[in-house]
């Protein structure tokens, strides 16, 4: 198992990218019922907010799915999932027909956040931007000047 840990740290890291895109990708595809359903809370900041988590979701997603300062990353990526679930999938203040549908969503979110905080502890692996930045520069030959 140990010589395939940078493939499972890749594959680790596409999936948890591919949550953040399809949580993107929805919020755009329904943006007007996200609006309806975000307004009783958050007022008149509602389409700034969501514009702004939707922003985050690819931004976060695309550095952590090419491991651009994974661990940082990682990290926000962490807080924003957990801070997302208590703020959308909050089931302890949900009505009875949805605690059901809402805690699903909640820990789904909080699954995704352990994921982002295990990235966070152990690193992006070899096939990262951030290995790459981490190799040393090839040593340069010297220049052998030749007299004729």
């Amino acid at each position: 198992m140990e010589k395939h840990s940078n493939l499972l740290a890749l594959g680790a890291r596409f999936f948890l990218c591919m949550s953040m895109f399809w949580n993107a990708g929805f919020t755009i595809a329904v943006w007007n019922v996200q609006v309806a359903m975000l307004t009783p809370m958050t007022q008149s900041f509602t389409e700034p907010m969501l514009a702004s988590m939707t922003a985050a979701d690819f931004v976060l997603g695309i550095a952590i799915l090419i491991g651009y300062m994974s661990r940082h990353m990682a990290c926000l990526a962490a807080v924003y999932s957990f801070s997302s679930a208590c703020v959308m999938h909050s089931f302890w203040t949900s009505s009875p027909s949805m605690v059901a549908s809402d805690s699903m969503h909640f820990f789904q979110s909080v699954g995704v956040a352990g994921g982002f905080l295990l990235l966070a502890a152990f690193g992006p692996g070899q096939f990262s931007v951030d290995a790459k930045l981490k190799e040393p520069a090839p040593a340069a030959e010297p220049k052998v000047e030749t007299q004729v």
